[in-house]
């Protein structure tokens, strides 16, 4: 639906017209007081059009600027009005992150919203993802695009504070449950390299990398030291574009982002066995014998014990499971490996010799001997899609999803328009926007949303090599986590 638009007393004739028209599409009884021209009471037609709006058949649209400071009241006032208001506020101090910035002078801001008790400089509060509490230093209100230093903040309001601790994006302090209904972007499945387009820019690069990775983490920012690689995980690859921008206006840093690359995973293609045994140099012991099954895609990781506490005590079992996940951060192909049961059948510890860490040492090299034995099967990340377009252009946008491999459901027509929906692989339609907005003139709607992973064929420009010190280099590994040498000073 077009907008509903409007600003006040004063409202552009052709913007009215407009809102009017879309008004009457949605309301049977204005349409007819539409066409007999009874539009004088504009506050009644407001109403009938704000009720429009909060189902989302009609959308609002405020004109401003926020940088001037122009037209908030009014967008404040419209959203206590239209959106429904949170009337959960706590009687002790809550809040959470809703954005991280660098600033040069004042370093680290954290934005927050208040939903409860006083905020105070000098307090401390609980960090949910820290898991400890931070002290706040200083505290600011946002006001005309500067901050404004203030010795409180109340519940409900927005505010920056400044801690010494490094708070992320979506943490919540407090000890209260803040979730929201509101959806979470949870996989980032493209991932690409950065590198300076002048070598004298590296380190700077580096640096600048690290501040766009503490203001948004999901970027999930890897430098591979030996390889003086720069990597970062991306949505999409319009998001290249805003970085590369952000790099040259912030830190006047000309950089190249290669090729986006889809982020794989990993499931084991059969079961086996992957033995280990660490037993030297002593002082040391751990010996076991995992076995790797597969698992029904989208079930995840499963792990269970079935050595007698005699063998192995529970001690040392916990440490097995502490190390599991990151035994799993790359498998045989380089990608997280997923879908699979990992059971411990058999193992012993040393009554003088063992200790915990030689289990979180050797648990990775079992693991990843057992997936070695087993052999991975790669999981490609597929869009479920959404198109809606004239039914003039059903042929062409069918052969697009065609040559794509594309799952399609049968088309659903509505008056001049269809509506087809289906699955398609990221790796094909990664930059099918472009297309098919040329396609469609802009005309078309096109939505992607994630849903889950498919088996896909194993090719070598999908297989990648290991980063850093692989368990499956036992010897290597052993000097790595006894602390011989780090994987970036090899």
């Amino acid at each position: 639906m077009v907008p509903f638009t409007g600003c006040g007393n004063h409202i552009n004739a052709t913007l009215l017209d407009a809102s009017l028209e879309n008004l009457a599409d949605c309301d049977e009884p204005f349409l007819a007081r539409y066409l007999e021209g009874d539009i004088a009471d504009l506050a009644h037609i407001l109403e009938k059009a704000t009720r429009y709006i909060k189902t989302g058949e009609l959308h609002g649209v405020l004109f401003g600027s926020a940088k001037l400071g122009l037209g908030i009241e009014g967008l404040l006032n419209s959203m206590e009005t239209l959106m429904p208001q949170s009337k959960t506020y706590y009687s002790v101090a809550a809040a959470k992150v809703f954005k991280v910035e660098f600033n040069e002078k004042l370093g680290r801001l954290v934005y927050i919203k208040s939903y409860g008790g006083l905020l105070k400089t000098k307090d401390s509060i609980r960090s949910q993802q820290l898991g400890k509490d931070i002290k706040i230093n200083q505290i600011f209100k946002p006001q005309l695009g500067n901050l404004e230093q203030c010795p409180k903040l109340e519940k409900g309001e927005i505010g920056v504070i400044t801690t010494s601790d490094m708070i992320l994006s979506g943490d919540v302090l407090g000890t209260e449950n803040l979730d929201d209904d509101f959806s979470k972007i949870s996989t980032v499945v493209l991932g690409v390299e950065v590198k300076a387009t002048e070598d004298k820019d590296y380190q700077k690069l580096g640096e600048a990398l690290e501040i766009l990775n503490m203001e948004d983490p999901m970027l999930d920012f890897k430098w591979y030291k030996e390889e003086r690689e720069f990597h970062l995980k991306i949505l999409g690859p319009i998001q290249t574009e805003v970085l590369k921008d952000s790099l040259a206006q912030r830190w006047a840093i000309a950089a190249e982002f290669l090729e986006p690359k889809v982020i794989y995973k990993e499931t084991p293609t059969a079961s086996a066995e992957g033995y280990v045994r660490y037993w030297m140099p002593k002082p040391c012991w751990a010996i076991m014998t995992f076995l790797i099954e597969p698992a029904p895609l989208g079930s995840g990781v499963s792990f269970t014990s079935k050595v007698r506490t005699t063998d192995i005590s529970n001690k040392y079992i916990n440490e097995v499971k502490r190390a599991i996940p990151w035994s799993l951060k790359q498998g045989i192909k380089g990608y997280e490996v997923t879908d699979l049961t990992i059971t411990l059948i058999e193992g012993s510890e040393h009554t003088v010799h063992s200790n915990p860490g030689d289990f979180l040492l050797a648990t990775p090299m079992g693991v990843l001997r057992g997936l070695e034995n087993a052999g991975t099967d790669l999981l490609e990340p597929m869009y479920a899609f959404e198109i809606k377009a004239n039914q003039d252009l059903l042929g062409p946008l069918s052969s697009d999803l065609n040559q794509m491999n594309a799952e399609i459901d049968a088309p659903v027509f509505e008056n001049d328009f269809f509506i087809i929906r289906g699955r398609v692989s990221v790796a094909a339609a990664m930059n099918y926007s472009i297309k098919f907005n040329a396609t469609t003139s802009g005309k078309g709607r096109l939505k992607l949303t994630l849903d889950g992973y498919k088996k896909t064929t194993t090719t070598n420009d999908k297989v990648r090599s290991y980063k850093g010190v692989s368990p499956l280099d036992e010897s290597q590994w052993i000097l790595h986590m006894r602390g011989a040498f780090k994987a970036d000073e090899r």
